[in-house]
């Protein structure tokens, strides 16, 4: 079978400023999930839109603690409204979200988002709650797991395994080390085994060295453009390795401040993704895309052998100055 590609959504609300503003609430669902602004609905359903409009699925990474956040009973009909058009639904973890909901009913509390900053046993709490929560709103056990800000540890995977979690997709070498607490001394695109867990790799690659640019990215539509996109997943997969893209579900839209006012659609990110998921959709025979639920499905069968391949460097530095150049241009709301 052919190496998988896999289109990740991270699903969840900011807290758009409330630790720091008390007059501030968090962002709710309806504008950072779903991207309701007037008439314009440019989150989940606009990316559920063009990944169906290309005959594919997705892997959505849910936030079960937006309950936390003042948003009681608004996750599950969002996780109904994925699985009703055929996307995946799996494990997403903010700390701070819990800690908020902690600190709203006036209970002792941290401010910590990062999960591999909490306990053994805090981390354990958490991931069995949230796979409680996404069991009974889906009817399905969630079989794979991402941490918020990638934060996750050896620690984390362990207590994964605890909750009968098969699978991770939260290392991404550039950010191994720092945000991602992951080894950082082997850097890897595909999968690769931690004991019971394996670990997908977010797909990211080494860019040109030019001025006011990083060594290294991941396959995100907001920071790549369509060519680096589709160079990592053609080099990853060619070696037989898994290629993971990810997104989050705001990342076609823009808006004015961190409470989310005045939405706009982002142009330049939503043609990246839109030309992605065309290009998948017609290389099918080619590229196997598929979700992180039919990954595990092939795991209980005994047919899938986990491969790790060195991160592939793109060199193509005029491509990447234009790309960087497009990035400026689409941090101005009003365009």
């Amino acid at each position: 079978m052919n190496a998988g590609v896999y289109i990740t959504v991270d699903v969840e609300c900011s807290m758009g400023g409330a630790w720091q503003d008390s007059s501030l609430r968090p962002v709710p669902p309806s504008r950072a999930i779903m991207g309701q602004f007037g008439r314009q609905r440019l989150g989940l359903p606009l990316i559920v839109d063009i990944l169906e409009s290309a005959g594919l699925a997705g892997t959505f990474f849910v936030d079960p603690f937006t309950e936390e956040q003042g948003f009681e009973g608004q996750t599950e009909p969002i996780c109904a409204y994925l699985l009703d058009r055929g996307q995946d639904v799996q494990l997403h973890i903010h700390p701070n979200h819990w800690h908020f909901g902690l600190k709203r009913r006036g209970l002792p509390h941290k401010q910590c988002d990062d999960l591999a900053d909490l306990s053994a046993e805090e981390q354990f709490a958490l991931i069995a709650t949230g796979v409680e929560r996404l069991e009974r709103w889906t009817g399905r056990r969630p079989v794979a797991f991402r941490a918020g800000n990638l934060a996750a540890s050896e620690l984390t995977l362990s207590q994964l395994a605890e909750n009968n979690i098969r699978i991770d997709s939260s290392y991404a070498f550039p950010f191994a080390g720092g945000q991602c607490r992951l080894d950082p001394v082997r850097p890897f695109n595909g999968s690769r085994w931690h004991g019971p867990v394996l670990e997908v790799a977010l797909s990211g690659f080494y860019q040109p060295r030019l001025p006011m640019m990083a060594a290294a990215k991941v396959a995100d539509p907001v920071g790549v453009c369509f060519g680096e996109l589709r160079d990592v997943i053609e080099q990853t997969t060619s070696e037989g390795a898994e290629a993971v893209a990810v997104l989050h579900s705001f990342s076609l839209f823009k808006v004015r401040n961190v409470q989310y006012d005045d939405g706009r659609p982002g142009r330049i990110v939503t043609r990246r993704f839109r030309k992605l998921c065309q290009w998948l959709g017609r290389s099918s025979q080619r590229l196997s895309a598929r979700t992180f639920r039919q990954l595990a499905e092939q795991i209980d069968h005994g047919q899938y052998t986990a491969v790790e391949v060195a991160p592939c460097h793109i060199r193509r530095p005029l491509r990447a100055a234009v790309r960087k150049a497009a990035q400026v241009v689409n941090r101005i709301h009003w365009v």
